[in-house]
């Protein structure tokens, strides 16, 4: 039980890490453009370069933190768990702010994705260990 805690717990600050470093990188490579208004609630107006970079880092934060997860508990759940918990900021994020279809089509898509692939390296590597 403490291992499955101590996974989840490890692979959701992975999933987070990853994905504000990988946002940080987006906006230092594509920050918005100047006289974009920071309050408004909508990413509408913000071109795809700059928009692509959430998604990336939902699915390598998925993959990097399902990966995590499950190596540490043993349970593929795990994995499941924490994907399910950054399609959950997503849809809070989603909900606050308007986004284009496609990234919310490609978001949960990335993310699903990602955790799945995760679970794959983790499953590789507790077995040759």
């Amino acid at each position: 039980m403490l291992r499955t805690l101590m996974g989840l717990a490890a692979g959701l600050a992975v999933a987070i890490v990853t994905i504000m470093i990988v946002e940080a990188i987006g906006n230092q490579l594509f920050p918005p453009p100047h006289g974009y208004d920071m309050t408004a609630a909508s990413t509408m107006a913000l071109p795809i370069e700059t928009l692509i970079w959430p998604v990336i880092g939902w699915f390598l934060g998925s993959l990097a933190g399902s990966a995590i997860a499950v190596h540490l508990s043993g349970e593929r759940w795990a994995g499941w768990a924490i994907v399910g918990l950054v399609l959950a900021a997503m849809v809070l994020t989603f909900a606050l702010l308007t986004h284009p279809m496609w990234m919310m089509v490609a978001g949960p898509l990335a993310a699903i994705v990602g955790g799945w692939i995760g679970q794959q390296i983790a499953g590789r590597t507790r077995r040759s260990a």
